[in-house]
């Protein structure tokens, strides 16, 4: 492929092309060599080390908080919550 028949990037062909290659793990590998990545390289998490746990613990990850009360109308009659 020469320098010219390269698609710009955000073109309907460049977006076409990267569609095909997120596929495939052959042509994804095939690309993070060219860009100079390990191939297979992907998304990473991070290290799991004594202060990334440390932090982990300190997320709160529900609230409490009270149930939402919504009016349900069956057939134009409103329904209340404590019936059901």
């Amino acid at each position: 492929m020469t320098k010219n028949n390269i698609p710009q990037k955000g073109s309907k062909q460049w977006v076409k092309n990267e569609k095909l290659i997120n596929k495939h793990p052959g042509l994804r590998a095939a690309r993070d060599i060219q860009q100079g990545f390990k191939p297979g390289s992907g998304l990473s998490t991070g290290v799991n080390d004594a202060e990334y746990k440390a932090g982990y613990d300190k997320i709160e990850w529900n609230k409490d908080k009270p149930k939402p009360k919504f009016k349900v109308r069956i057939n134009g009659v409103l329904q209340d919550n404590d019936e059901t």
